[in-house]
C-alpha cells in the first residue's frame, strides 16, 4: 500500500482526535480594495471570465490566499503540481515549494516535500489572469504516476474572528432566500442574481384535495409546532390567530380539482444486456430501507425528536386517502423546488411505500372541513391580504403589501418579522430565529445587499448539497460515492441529466448475473436543482462548467484497446464489466458499470486517475490495480508496456460507445 493511501485511509479513524480546527481551507479574496473570506473543501478554484470570484466582490482582477493545514498520519515525502490559468504559488511548512503561471499550464511536479505527522501549514497564493477563466487545481502525489487532489478530510484551518463574520454575511444571504424575504419585500433588480431567489413554494390550486383541512389548520396556526425545520413563518399571532388559520385552512380546503389524475407511469429503465435469469427468491429490505428515506426523515414510529431530520409521524393526518401514493411519485408536481426527491416510484413502489407510512391498518380520516359560506369568504380575503401569495401560487389577486427591499434601511431589520419578540396581533411573518441568525441578517442589512444579485457556482454547491443532504447518502453507504468526488469525476452535462432524471439507464446492473440484486438504492431526481448543481459542482473542483467534446476515436489505438479489455492476453476487465451487450462473464463479488457507459460519464483525467490506482480514489472499491506505482503495465507487448499508454488506448476504445464491439473470450 503507498504511504498517501496509508495516509487517507488512517485519516479517517484519527483526524477528529488529532486536529484542533475546522474543516476546510480558510480564503480571503481581494479585488478593487475589497475583501472577502470564505471556506473551501478542496483547494481548486474556477471562476468564468467576466464573473465575481465571491458573490460579496463585483467582477474583475482578483488575487486570493488561502491558508490551513494538511494533516498527515505518516511522515513521508510529497509532490505537488497545479494546473493553472493566472499565477499559483504554494508554501508548505512556511517554505515555497512551487511557483507557475500561465493559461491552461500543467506544472511539472515539485521537488520532494516532506510533510509531517500531524498538522503541516500550508499557504497559496493565487491571481487571476488579465483575460479569460481564471483556475486551478492543485494535485499532490507520492510518485509521479499517481497524483490526485489532496482530499478535503485532510485540510483543516483556524477558525477567526474575520472569517467568522465573512460566514455570518453568507449565513444571512442563505436565509434571505430561504424565507422568501424578497417574495414579501419586492426586489426586482435582484431577479437574475442567485437561483433560488425564484424559489417557489407549493400551489394553492386544488390544495383542498391533496391536503387535509385539519393538518392546514394545525400547519398555518404554528408551523414550527409541527415540523422544526419549517421554512414557513407564523403568520396570525394573539387571540385571534387560531380562528384566522381556521378560515385560512377552509378556504383552502374548498380549492378542489374536478378530479383525480394518476401519476405516469415511469418509463423502464433501459439495460444494453440482457435480463437475468431468474435466480431465487431473494428477501429485499422495506422500501423505506432501500430508499435511505432515514438521511432526510425520521420513521413514523419514531417517538425521539431530530432537528435535523422531519418527522413522518403526522403522514396520516396530512393527505387525504389516496394522495400521499400520488405524491410520493410526483412530488414535484405542485411545488417545482421541493427537496423531497423523485425516485420514479411506481405505482406498486408508491402503494408499499404509502403503506409503510401510515401504518398497519392505518387510514387517512381528515376532518370534513367546514362549508360555512361567511367563513370561507373571511378565508379567502385573509388569504389574499396576509402574504401567502407572496409565495405561494394561486389564481387570486394578492392584496398584501409591504415595505419595498430598497426603504428597509438597517434599523427596519430590528423591528416586524425581526423584532425581538413575537408579535401580540396582526399578521406579521414570525419565524423564530435564533439570536445568531437575527444577528447576522442585521448585520447583512448594512452591506449593499448587492451580492444577492450574485450568482456564486461554488457557494451555490455547498448550500445545497447541504440544504439537500447529499452526503448523508454520498460517502456513507456502498454504492454511494463520496460527494467530493463528483465535480472531478462525472462530466457536468451528463450529470445535469441524472441528476434532472433524464437519463434513461442505470450505469451499473441492478441485479446480479444470476439474478440477486446489486444495489438496492437508487439515485433520485431533483429537477429544479440538477441543471444548476451539475455544473456548481465542477466549479467547486477547479473544472469549466461545461466539459469538452471528445475527439474521434483513433481506430488502431482503439485496437490495442479492445484486447486489452478482453480476456484473451487483456486484462480481462469483461469478467466483472458488461461491455456493450456482452454481459459480465464471471462476476463474483461485484458487478462494474457497463463499460458503453463510460465516456458520456467520466472526465477522461478522473478515468486516467482510476485507471492507475482505484484505492486511492475510492478505498472500499472491489476492482483491483493493474499497474505498479511506477507506470508500468505487466502486458509489456502492448506499447512498450507503459500503462498510462494503455489506460489511453482503453479510453479511445471507449469512446465508441453503444457502437463498440464486444471483447470476446477468445480475442
Amino acid at each position: 500500500m503507498s504511504v498517501l493511501l496509508a495516509v487517507s485511509l488512517a485519516l479517517s479513524s484519527s483526524a477528529a482526535e488529532t486536529v484542533k480546527g475546522e474543516p476546510g481551507l480558510a480564503v480571503e479574496f481581494e479585488s478593487a480594495g475589497a475583501r472577502d473570506r470564505s471556506v473551501v473543501s478542496l483547494p481548486a478554484l474556477f471562476v468564468a471570465a467576466g464573473a465575481s470570484p465571491t458573490p460579496f466582490l463585483a467582477a474583475g482582477p482578483f488575487s486570493s490566499v488561502w491558508t490551513g493545514h494538511i494533516n498527515a498520519d505518516l511522515r513521508s515525502d510529497f509532490l505537488f503540481r497545479v494546473e493553472v490559468s493566472g499565477k499559483f504559488d504554494l508554501e508548505i511548512n512556511g517554505t515555497n515549494v512551487l511557483s507557475a503561471k500561465g493559461t491552461n499550464f500543467v506544472s511539472p511536479f515539485s521537488k520532494p516535500v516532506r510533510l509531517r505527522k500531524g498538522l503541516n501549514p500550508i499557504k497559496a497564493t493565487f491571481r487571476s489572469p488579465a483575460q479569460g477563466d481564471a483556475l486551478f487545481r492543485l494535485q499532490w502525489a507520492e510518485k509521479p504516476f499517481l497524483p490526485g487532489p489532496i482530499p478535503s478530510g485532510q485540510l483543516f484551518h483556524p477558525p477567526s474572528e474575520e472569517l467568522a463574520g465573512s460566514l455570518d454575511l453568507r449565513l444571512a444571504r442563505e436565509l434571505v432566500v430561504e424565507l422568501r424575504c424578497i417574495r414579501c419585500h419586492l426586489a426586482p433588480d435582484f431577479a437574475q442574481g442567485m437561483p433560488e431567489l425564484q424559489m417557489d413554494a407549493p400551489a394553492f390550486d386544488g390544495i383542498g384535495s391533496r391536503r387535509s383541512y385539519d393538518w392546514m389548520r394545525r400547519w398555518i396556526e404554528n408551523p414550527k409546532a409541527i415540523r422544526p425545520l419549517a421554512r414557513m413563518p407564523k403568520l396570525f399571532h394573539g387571540v385571534e390567530a387560531g380562528e384566522q388559520a381556521r378560515a385560512a385552512a377552509a378556504y383552502l380546503a374548498s380549492l378542489k380539482t374536478k378530479e383525480k389524475v394518476d401519476p405516469i407511469e415511469p418509463i423502464a429503465w433501459k439495460s444494453l444486456t440482457p435480463p437475468p435469469a431468474e435466480g431465487p427468491t431473494v428477501e429485499t429490505k422495506p422500501l423505506f430501507e432501500r430508499l435511505h428515506c432515514v438521511a432526510c426523515h425520521l420513521p413514523p414510529d419514531t417517538k425521539e425528536a431530530d432537528p435535523e431530520r422531519i418527522s413522518l409521524s403526522s403522514v396520516v393526518e396530512k393527505f387525504p386517502e389516496g394522495r400521499l401514493e400520488e405524491f410520493l411519485r410526483q412530488p414535484t408536481a405542485h411545488y417545482r423546488w421541493i427537496r423531497m426527491p423523485d425516485f420514479r416510484l411506481s405505482s406498486a413502489e408508491a402503494k408499499e411505500l404509502a403503506s409503510y407510512l401510515i401504518g398497519p391498518g392505518g387510514k387517512s380520516a381528515p376532518l370534513d372541513p367546514p362549508s360555512d359560506a361567511a367563513l370561507l369568504e373571511k378565508g379567502r380575503v385573509i388569504v389574499q391580504t396576509a402574504g401567502c401569495l407572496n409565495c405561494h401560487g394561486s389564481k387570486l389577486a394578492n392584496r398584501a403589501s409591504a415595505p419595498a427591499w430598497k426603504s428597509l434601511s438597517p434599523d427596519a431589520w430590528k423591528r416586524g418579522c425581526l423584532a425581538e419578540q413575537e408579535p401580540s396581533s396582526g399578521n406579521i411573518p414570525w419565524h423564530s430565529l435564533s439570536a445568531k441568525r437575527v444577528s447576522a441578517l442585521r448585520a447583512f442589512a448594512s452591506t449593499d445587499r448587492s451580492s444577492l444579485a450574485r450568482h456564486d457556482p461554488v457557494e451555490f454547491a455547498s448550500r445545497q448539497t447541504r440544504l439537500l443532504r447529499c452526503a448523508s447518502c454520498h460517502g456513507q453507504f456502498d454504492g454511494f460515492p463520496a460527494l467530493e468526488l463528483l465535480g472531478g469525476k462525472l462530466k457536468p452535462e451528463w450529470a445535469a441529466a441524472f441528476m434532472g432524471g433524464e437519463i434513461s439507464y442505470k450505469p451499473r446492473a441492478e441485479k446480479h448475473p444470476k439474478g440477486e440484486v446489486w444495489l438496492e438504492a437508487r439515485m433520485p431526481a431533483f429537477p429544479a436543482y440538477a441543471s444548476l448543481l451539475a455544473p456548481a459542482l465542477a466549479q467547486e473542483s477547479g473544472y469549466a462548467p461545461h466539459s469538452s467534446p471528445e475527439t474521434a476515436s483513433e481506430p488502431e489505438f482503439a485496437k490495442i484497446g479492445r484486447t486489452l479489455l478482453g480476456k484473451a492476453g487483456g486484462f480481462s476487465c469483461v469478467s466483472c464489466h458488461a461491455v456493450n451487450t456482452l454481459p459480465a462473464l464471471e462476476v463474483f463479488e461485484s458487478e462494474g458499470i457497463n463499460l458503453a457507459r463510460t465516456v458520456s460519464r467520466i472526465r477522461r483525467d478522473y478515468f486516467r486517475r482510476w485507471m492507475k490506482l482505484p484505492l486511492s480514489v475510492d478505498p472500499s472499491t472491489k476492482m483491483p490495480a493493474y499497474f505498479d506505482d511506477e507506470g508500468k503495465s505487466p502486458l509489456g507487448e502492448f506499447l512498450e508496456g507503459d500503462a498510462s499508454n494503455q489506460i489511453d488506448a482503453i479510453w479511445e476504445f471507449l469512446k465508441q460507445e453503444e457502437s463498440m464491439k464486444s471483447p470476446g473470450v477468445d480475442e
